[in-house]
């Protein structure tokens, strides 16, 4: 069967690339799967697919954990060839990340132990099976070895009961999950009593009659949408790409192109959040330890929601099965994990000229979207694309607030309280996006422009000229910066080697939005971990194995890997096939009206072009059809 070189591993090659790697020499008898995955193709050998090479090999990419040994190991598997290409142990202390499965074990382990059953006892609570318990990536709080992470407990009476609502204060269980055992309880309030009830219902109205007032909203295509997906190419408009997904990523948009008068025109090779970390600011015993790598620690495609028609997304609707691997290495398929449809968002230009004729056209876009539950927390990845050339990436959190206990008289200036012993913590989600550009081919070049005041004098003798200013990035070490408002700061990729009808270079450009500065001291352990957070851009040759801003595995890891190790050789960027790595947060003070369930809060960039057009490429767009007065 024919298929394209970047499509995800099918059901049937993640069970046989499983099925081989676990025939790699020295595992023990104790192994779990945690990831397989498609070995994406080099792209000098993509791209001379595309110009009539032979298809690239396809070769798979399987995380072992071999939990005899206590260590991770790398295998490559051809699948061309059905046979293992190479297995690599991980140096000691090299932690894959934390499987859904071991998120669950981590309650069993916890609540057989006789520690653990007498604090909670302490505390008037009896049945173990009331304590929802979650396991949080230690970090590298932790000095013991082995894979630990760190468990924290909630009251439950009832399975619909918000698990969030009642926090048990300054409970922490260490949990060594390769030897299946607790570690140490640390009880930093013993007998504390927990929380009155408080069961946070945001089901049913939350305890409210429905509003209803209420109309339908129908949104129908008679013809049926405007795209076409040709397996998992889609084609829209002018736009061309291919709809990926990966299980530590999620989704991911490949090969970007726009037809512009008959020609293909590259603009991204591969675009994909590569990190989500979220760092909490609250010194409470149950949350200072808090800065979990929600993609490299945890891996978002097995917690890929699947989606339902009407709900999660309106209109004519196509969607996309993803599937992962289970600890044995089977596949499980998630129906609908990634949907998309056109949505109609206003105006895309109009003028009326003095004789009093209007003039316009009404915009749509193609929308490529998926949503992931990470524990309390929902985020929705929405990549959307639009009839002027510019596309953006638009984040949406929501879920429910994450909560711990609270026993002094004294509100903490950290944590907005949400009844009597709870509270909920100040906390920051940083992205960082991975943006392989390709502007009209893989010679491009970076730099910054910001506006710039002219100085009184004759060129500007009444104070009011300003200019663009820029600012070149020849090298590594030159190309780490970050946003500024003040100056309208932008990011631009252009290719030297072509030039639109005025004679500049055609070029796209990164408008940040709303974005933000980690809270966190420098040398604090989420900082030494998560470098990239240190600058909102930066950007590197590209390397095919240069994949995550904090390295491979950032689970229980000290810190330093990932970009702040790549730029440490100061490659040279000028008329490079480089990449885009951009960051960018959302700043969470809670507010009352986040709980019990949180109202969408957003963040995300635009790239647009500039000058890569010769004229507004949304002329063509037809007026609407129908006008009334």
């Amino acid at each position: 069967m024919s298929r394209h070189p970047l499509d995800p591993l099918d059901p049937a090659e993640i069970e046989r690339a499983a099925s081989i790697a676990l025939t790699a020499d020295g595992l023990s008898d104790l192994r779990r799967v945690i990831s397989v995955e498609l070995r994406e193709p080099d792209k000098a050998d993509y791209l001379a697919w595309r110009g009539g090479a032979r298809v690239p090999a396809r070769e798979a990419f399987v995380v072992l954990l071999d939990r005899g040994r206590g260590c991770g190991v790398e295998v490559v598997v051809s699948l061309d060839g059905g046979c293992l290409l190479s297995a690599t142990t991980l140096d000691e202390g090299v932690q894959p990340a934390i499987s859904i499965d071991e998120f669950w074990e981590t309650g069993e382990i916890v609540r057989a132990d006789p520690r653990y059953l007498a604090a909670l006892a302490a505390r008037g609570v009896h049945d173990p099976a009331q304590a929802y318990i979650e396991a949080w990536s230690a970090g590298d709080h932790e000095s013991a070895g082995g894979r630990l992470v760190l468990a924290l407990t909630w009251l439950r009476e009832h399975p619909d009961d918000n698990p969030y609502a009642r926090p048990l204060y300054g409970l922490v269980v260490v949990v060594d999950l390769s030897a299946g055992v607790v570690i140490r309880v640390d009880d930093h309030a013993p007998g504390t009593p927990p929380p009155a009830v408080e069961r946070g219902v945001y089901r049913n109205g939350g305890g409210r009659a429905y509003r209803d007032d209420l109309k339908p909203f129908e949104v129908t295509q008679a013809e049926g949408p405007s795209f076409a997906l040709d397996g998992r190419v889609l084609r829209w408009q002018k736009w061309e790409l291919h709809v990926g997904f990966h299980p530590r990523e999620g989704l991911v948009l490949n090969d970007i192109a726009y037809t512009d008068a008959g020609e293909r025109r590259q603009v991204c090779h591969r675009a994909s959040m590569a990190e989500l970390v979220v760092p909490y600011g609250d010194p409470n015993p149950t949350v200072h330890f808090k800065n979990v790598f929600d993609t490299g620690e945890y891996g978002l495609g097995e917690l890929t929601n699947p989606l339902s028609l009407g709900c999660d997304c309106l209109g004519e609707i196509r969607y996309l099965d993803v599937v992962v691997s289970d600890p044995a290495g089977a596949a499980v398929t998630i129906p609908n994990g990634i949907c998309i449809h056109e949505e109609d968002v206003g105006l895309l230009w109009k003028h009326t000229d003095d004789s009093g004729r209007p003039d316009r056209a009404r915009a749509r876009r193609l929308v490529v979207s998926s949503i992931v539950t990470v524990g309390n927390y929902e985020y929705g990845y929405f990549w959307y694309f639009h009839q002027d050339g510019s596309w953006e990436f638009e984040g949406k959190l929501t879920g429910i607030l994450h909560s711990a206990g609270w026993i002094s008289k004294e509100r903490s200036p950290h944590s907005l309280p949400l009844g009597p012993g709870i509270v909920t913590s100040n906390h920051q989600h940083f992205f960082c996006a991975r943006l392989d550009l390709d502007v009209d081919g893989p010679a491009n070049s970076v730099f910054r422009t910001d506006a710039i005041c002219d100085p009184w004098g004759p060129g500007n003798p009444d104070g009011v000229a300003f200019r663009t200013g820029r600012t070149t990035f020849t090298r590594e070490s030159e190309a780490k910066d970050v946003v500024a408002s003040e100056t309208a700061r932008r990011f631009r990729v252009e290719n030297p080697t072509r030039r639109n009808r005025i004679g500049d270079a055609v070029s796209y450009e990164l408008v940040p939005g709303d974005n933000v500065a980690p809270m966190q001291q420098p040398d604090s352990t989420v900082r030494r971990r998560a470098r990239f957070l240190d600058h909102h851009l930066w950007v590197t040759p590209y390397a095919r194995d240069e994949r995550y801003p904090a390295g491979e595995y950032p689970n229980q890891h000290t810190g330093g890997d990932g970009l702040p190790r790549w730029t440490a050789a100061d490659r040279p960027l000028e008329n490079a096939d480089v990449v885009v790595w951009y960051v960018f947060g959302a700043h969470h003070v809670p507010r009352l009206e986040d709980w019990p369930v949180m109202p969408i809060a957003r963040c995300g960039f635009t790239l647009r072009p500039v000058g890569f057009f010769d004229y507004n490429p949304a002329l063509d767009v037809p007026p609407p059809g129908h006008c009334h007065t």
